[in-house]
């Protein structure tokens, strides 16, 4: 066994004991509040520390288009959770920067479609290098151990919160989120 493997046993271990007792004498709010509260560290770390130079609405926006494709609007407001009014400006605003483009809907020649440009494309890749070899310079701070722990607790809370994004996704709030994450 290495001692990676041995960290990695030692660590699920006493984080699922940990878990158990908090579970005990947590009522559910208190862990919701943890929880919120972890999330809203990490927002504030890639916010403020990460994605410098372009709005993290804007990469969302890129985000969400070079993986659904083109669509419109409207569901371009909804799957990012941004008020129609504000995705009108911002789609405004990244057609003229060249990172979007409008396009006649083939099924409905009266509706327009939004879909990323090849600007848009490489703004996207060079900001998620730019975001990894910043996060590898923060990290580089961290003892080996340090970040032995925090890359086993991001394997655990990654499916998990990737699980809470789909919910999310799929029973939406009936008013769109704010758009600051940081409050």
């Amino acid at each position: 066994m290495t001692l990676m493997s041995i960290i990695y046993c030692s660590l699920t271990d006493t984080y699922c004991r940990d878990r158990d007792v908090r579970m005990e004498k947590e009522p559910d709010s208190d862990i919701a509040k943890g929880i919120a509260e972890a999330l809203k560290v990490g927002a504030t770390l890639m916010v403020r520390h990460l994605a410098r130079g372009t709005s993290l609405t804007s990469i969302n926006v890129l985000a969400a288009l070079a993986v659904e494709g083109p669509c419109r609007l409207t569901a371009l407001a909804t799957a990012t959770g941004i008020a129609q009014p504000a995705m009108t400006q911002l789609v405004g605003r990244m057609d003229r920067e060249g990172l979007v483009v409008r396009l006649i809907d083939p099924e409905d020649g009266r509706a327009t479609l939004v879909a990323i440009t090849d600007a848009g494309r490489a703004l996207r890749s060079e900001r998620h290098k730019s975001a990894h070899e910043r996060m590898a310079e923060l990290l580089d701070r961290l003892s080996a151990d340090d970040q032995a722990t925090l890359a086993l607790a991001m394997r655990v809370a990654m499916p998990l919160l990737q699980q809470l994004t789909r919910d999310a996704a799929e029973h939406p709030q009936s008013e769109p989120a704010a758009t600051s994450l940081i409050t």
